[in-house]
């Protein structure tokens, strides 16, 4: 008996059978990832590094703006500074005028010395030649002084020119601050003057009077203030040699000093207060004002700073150079 096959379920033909299609590393690769979907295409180079240079661009513009932002900030603190510091009241100067007395030196022989004249004056040595300042000073003749001043003069020791300790000076600062005002709390608590008179120094060198000048000045009260500083000095160090130092021009376009109402008019007539005053005082006088001036008559930009009112610190030694000229004549 034959073997019996079993009937054929698709009438007698072959079976087909679906093919399932098989993954294979090559289809995955051909694909462009793992699961066959397509990968995201790269950016190419150039456009990468175009990106990051905008970046850099833009991230060095803000960094520029922040800088100028804050400057301007600084110098409108430092203009509201100093125009707040000449505001001083007449009544206040003038009472504490009255308030100092006044020395017997007063009388001594006139000794004024004056650059702008090439000369120095003196009752008892007639007229004697006064050397133009050249720049060059003994910075050991002045371990024994002390500089009396503003912000112009804290840049003394700012540039290491003077010894901190030789500089009683504060931005904003006045004859009549000098004489009641610390000069700064955090290293002295007491005025210039009490300085001065801690330290008895051999030399006083004094530089002030732009703070307190403007338009609405009156020189009266400039000179009254003045006078009060030197009697004061002269009173708390009898042998300290004073000299004065004229106050210093402003240059034709400085918006420091035309926001103060400050113009060189102003400032020519306190220094020929200053300079009658040392005349009868006994004081030594220094025009540096004549010395720093261009051919126009405004600060020359060979010394000025960019507000046009500070010294460059090339002018410093320009300053000290005729200061010790003076003190050694007499």
């Amino acid at each position: 008996m034959s073997d019996l096959i079993p009937p054929n379920r698709n009438g007698g033909r072959k079976p087909s059978y679906h093919k399932v299609p098989v993954k294979t590393k090559q289809s995955a690769k051909s694909s462009g990832s793992k699961y066959g979907m397509p990968k995201k295409p790269k950016l190419p180079t150039p456009v990468l590094v175009t990106n990051i240079l905008m970046i850099c661009v833009i991230l060095a513009i803000c960094g520029v703006v922040f800088a100028i932002t804050y400057n301007n900030m600084k110098y409108d603190k430092a203009d509201a500074s100093k125009g707040q510091s000449s505001a001083v009241s007449t009544s206040g100067i003038q009472s504490a005028a009255s308030s100092v007395p006044q020395s017997s030196a007063a009388v001594q022989s006139t000794a004024v010395v004056s650059t702008a004249e090439s000369n120095a004056v003196s009752e008892n040595s007639g007229v004697q030649s006064t050397p133009t300042p050249a720049g060059e000073y003994d910075a050991d003749y002045f371990s024994d002084a002390l500089f009396i001043g503003d912000s112009i003069f804290t840049g003394l020791y700012g540039y290491s020119y003077i010894d901190r300790a030789n500089v009683a000076a504060a931005v904003g600062y006045t004859a009549y601050g000098a004489q009641v005002n610390p000069f700064d709390e955090s290293y002295y608590s007491g005025s210039a003057v009490d300085y001065a008179k801690s330290r008895s120094p051999k030399k006083i060198i004094i530089m002030l009077g732009t703070n307190g000048l403007s338009s609405q000045t009156d020189m009266d009260d400039f000179e009254t203030g003045y006078r009060g500083l030197l009697n004061n000095l002269k009173k708390e160090c009898p042998d300290s040699k004073i000299c004065a130092v004229s106050v210093p021009p402003i240059t034709a376009d400085s918006s420091m000093a035309s926001y103060s109402g400050i113009t060189n008019t102003i400032i020519n007539s306190a220094n020929e207060r200053i300079k009658s005053l040392c005349g009868e005082l006994g004081v030594l006088y220094y025009d540096l004002n004549s010395v720093l001036k261009d051919e126009n008559g405004y600060f020359s930009k060979d010394y000025a700073e960019a507000d046009g009112m500070h010294f460059l610190g090339a002018t410093y030694p320009v300053l000290l150079s005729g200061v010790q000229k003076i003190l050694e004549q007499q």
